[in-house]
């Protein structure tokens, strides 16, 4: 039964006084209000977690938007921050270094996409900690979950001698834009977007939007633009980007963005997250549907104002002055960092200096230390590098010694960036819910082998490793010239971890080729497999050619047989540390792999929707509380929305309009009764009075909302118990205007023989199609025939799988002319 108002406001009041006791005070930062918004409500939610209000898998959901992902070690979270173009000041770094000192366990960690991520972070001190960074102009929001990931680009953008032009103020704008806008908030999936100015830093082919600068003459005008490709990605199953467009100008790069993120949440995959990329999505439709639908929505957008981008000034900044150090300049340690880290800027006179990381890991003291070299020596700015680096541009030459002896002094003056020695991994199992192997600790074995006694020559610079924990690529083994990603296999009857070893794998701006799978391995052999094939390529290569080209003339099977021996261990008894992973004495094994949080099970829609009502709901009383009516109102029409989006599930329905989301709510549910028909007047008064100005307005709509979430709760648990997605009589009805409705779906109707019945799903989505499947089947008697009509592909699997766990029969499946007909008896 739903409260009555009065008890209800009570237990509101209560809970939101008990979360402003925990939350952070950010009114008094110079922090911007739609970010303390973010804060508070984090807070709020943990206080709810702490009070047992919600569950880990409702705020997993919350906390991934936020950017915290949770960890393999219970209790624990990693912050991942996001860094647009990789690029901070010398104070943003201190600021990180703080929160790794105040919070984590003292690490920062430099990701493949230019961000810093911090782990073991207690969840009761994310929100301090994001107080802290948002002080700083750090930002965690949408660095996780189905977003706009961040946005990476060359690191020497602005500096490179060889670039058409900057990317990097296209990179902020095009981040700026899309961060916490509507479009983006709950797409099919995460979505990836890189720049690259020259020949290969952006890795545009194995991105969602991929853009290379390019120049066009207008008269005696350049005019700047892109290239744009999409759809590629990595992952378990890697994906080459496609042509899209020879040019975009740069003044249309926000809408062209826009319009394509908007294809993706329309027609992304919601249901099946495994196959709900862009880059499936492309297989799915083609390129040449896909233009047409870019075509389309390119033009709705041309009416729409855009922000200029701003292009920062071409005049070098202004160095402070130091005295050079000439202690060095004879070292040959010294020699070889400064001919393998540094490389010559555009600017005459001015050097980008990189910092090889190892693990892409620095500890407190050496990422303060770094940002007062970027800031005693140069400008002020330190990027983070795809390659898992630091790079520090603007140093001069005379700086270097300098420069050298600081960075020797905290370990960080190790030669060999962006070469073979500089190897490239993701976390691993060491802190990955989907981790299988530690790829961390192979690459800590193949680093102390480079290092030690391992001859490496300027010939094999080109040469890249990297090294993933499972198949997801997150280390991008795929493109890398020796690519390990971990898996498990039994050998002489023990579960052991292995490596899967790819070769040849490379890609520039323009192409990439996915490296060949070529055997599997015992981990702890995975060193010895990358000795070999190098020694292999340098005897053996011919007229200077790259390793993967000689991997393209030897080909798969020779290496297979190369490495063949690699295979075996000896007995457990003779080598028991050959069954041990990397940085482990423990006995290896799966069992304590979790579920990954961005590509785990789709959960049920509907509580995901009635936990979004609650939320919404617990923010609007918080805003109460501090007089804000309009944020209130907000809020309690937030979670009006989503509690009818909850049960417009059952109607196998899915709205992106919010008013046309309200009105079939009011006419399929109010109108019905199934909730109290005073429902409508809330309804009414959004649409006749939108604004919220006075408390007794806000009150009300709050009030009001709560009573609906309520009542919407009690729908829900009848559900259970009676194990029907049914609520009303009829339902089996196409409904116009949804987001899963198709032109080529019809009322079913009965066929000739009154015991089968026939409904048409084709164009119908996942999980709406097995929705109105299993209403149709509920409103008929046992014994008689449904025929429904599916899409090849997750519909035809995934339809007859759930109604036949439901228990009933599933009599056929057969394919017809590109679709499947499925035969199901109702039991």
């Amino acid at each position: 039964m739903p409260r009555c108002g009065i008890c209800y406001t009570f237990s509101l009041y209560n809970l939101a006084n008990s979360a402003k006791r925990n939350a952070v005070d950010t009114k008094a930062l110079d922090i911007p209000d739609e970010v303390r918004r973010e804060i508070d409500a984090f807070a709020a939610e943990v206080e709810r977690l702490n009070r047992g209000e919600v569950g880990d898998d409702d705020f997993k959901r919350f906390r991934l938007q936020q950017g915290i992902y949770g960890q393999r070690q219970d209790g624990e979270q990693m912050v991942r921050t996001k860094l647009p173009a990789g690029k901070m000041t010398s104070d943003q770094l201190e600021s990180l270094a703080d929160f790794a000192e105040k919070y984590s366990h003292g690490i920062l960690h430099v990701t493949t996409r230019q961000d810093i991520q911090l782990h073991y972070v207690n969840i009761q001190n994310v929100s301090r900690g994001l107080e802290d960074l948002a002080q700083a102009g750090i930002t965690t929001r949408e660095a996780c979950g189905n977003t706009v990931r961040n946005i990476t680009a060359c690191h020497k953008a602005g500096t490179c001698p060889t670039e058409v032009f900057d990317v990097a103020p296209y990179a902020l704008a095009t981040y700026k834009y899309l961060l916490r806008k509507d479009l983006t908030q709950n797409l099919p999936r995460k979505f990836k977007i890189t720049f690259g100015g020259c020949s290969g830093c952006g890795l545009a082919p194995i991105h969602d939007i991929g853009l290379k600068a390019t120049v066009t003459k207008n008269g005696d005008e350049d005019v700047r633009g892109f290239r744009v490709l999409i759809g590629g990605g990595l992952g378990s199953f890697p994906h080459a980007a496609k042509h899209l467009l020879d040019f975009i100008r740069a003044d249309n790069l926000l809408r062209m963005c826009e319009a394509i993120v908007s294809i993706f949440d329309k027609y992304g995959d919601k249901r099946n997250r495994n196959k709900a990329r862009l880059k499936f999505l492309v297989d799915k439709l083609g390129m040449e549907k896909i233009k047409e639908l870019y075509e389309e929505e390119y033009a709705v957008l041309s009416a729409k104002t855009y922000p200029v981008i701003e292009l920062p000034d071409e005049d070098d900044p202004k160095i402070p002055e130091y005295h050079p150090n000439n202690e060095y300049d004879s070292d040959p340690e010294f020699i070889l960092w400064k001919n393998r880290n540094i490389e010559a800027q555009k600017q005459n006179g001015f050097h980008n200096l990189q910092i090889k990381l190892i693990l892409g890991d620095l500890n407190v003291s050496q990422a303060k230390t770094l940002a007062n070299i970027a800031r005693k020596y140069a400008a002020g700015i330190v990027l983070c590098t795809v390659n898992q680096n630091m790079m520090i541009p603007w140093v001069k030459e005379d700086a270097f010694g300098a420069v050298f002896a600081e960075l020797k002094n905290i370990n960080l003056h190790k030669a060999g960036t962006e070469e073979i020695r500089d190897i490239t991994c993701c976390p691993g199992s060491e802190t990955c819910n989907l981790g299988i192997t530690a790829s961390r600790g192979l690459v800590q074995q193949l680093n102390a082998e480079m290092e030690n006694g391992f001859e490496t020559t300027k010939d094999l610079d080109h040469i890249s490793i990297k090294a993933s924990g499972c198949p997801n690529s997150c280390g991008q083994h795929h493109i890398a010239s020796i690519g390990f990603h971990g898996g498990a296999k039994k050998i002489n009857g023990i579960l052991a971890p292995h490596y899967e070893v790819f070769l040849g794998g490379r890609v520039s701006e323009d192409e990439v080729v996915f490296g060949t799978s070529v055997t599997k391995i015992p981990a702890k052999n995975a060193p010895a497999a990358m000795k070999i094939a190098v020694e292999d390529y340098k005897t053996k290569k011919q007229n200077g050619e790259t390793f993967g080209e000689y991997f393209d003339r030897q080909g798969k099977v020779y290496f297979r047989e190369l490495l063949k021996p690699l295979k075996d261990l000896p007995a457990i008894e003779k080598s028991p540390d050959s069954y041990i992973d990397y940085g482990s004495a423990e006995k290896f094994s799966l069992e304590d792999r979790g579920q990954g949080e961005c590509a785990g099970a789709v959960t049920d829609m509907i509580t995901d929707r009635i936990a979004e009502a609650e939320r919404a709901l617990f923010q609007g009383k918080l805003s109460l509380e501090k007089s804000s009516f309009h944020e209130t109102g907000e809020h309690a029409k937030h979670s009006v929305i989503a509690s009818a989006r909850a049960l417009l599930v059952t109607e196998g329905m899915d709205f992106n309009d919010d008013w046309e989301c309200l009105k079939k709510f009011q006419s399929l549910v109010i109108d019905m009764e199934i909730v109290s028909a005073k429902f409508a007047k809330l309804i009414d008064s959004f649409e006749s009075a939108p604004e919220t100005k006075d408390d007794k307005t806000a009150a009300w709509r709050l009030n009001e909302a709560g009573q609906l979430l309520e009542e919407c709760k009690a729908v829900q648990k009848k559900m259970q118990s009676d194990k029907s997605l049914r609520i009303r009589v009829g339902g089996g009805e196409q409904k116009a205007g949804a987001v899963t409705s198709s032109p080529s779906s019809s009322t079913p109707t009965p066929s000739s023989d009154g015991n089968v019945q026939s409904i048409d799903l084709l164009g119908v989505k996942c999980p709406f199609n097995y929705v109105k499947t299993k209403i149709k089947l509920e409103a008929m008697a046992s014994g008689n025939i449904l025929e429904v009509l599916l899409d090849a592909g997750d519909p035809a699997e995934n339809v007859p799988r759930s109604i036949k766990n439901d228990g009933h029969k599933v009599v056929s499946l057969t394919e017809e002319n590109g679709h499947y007909k499925l035969t199901v008896e109702k039991v």
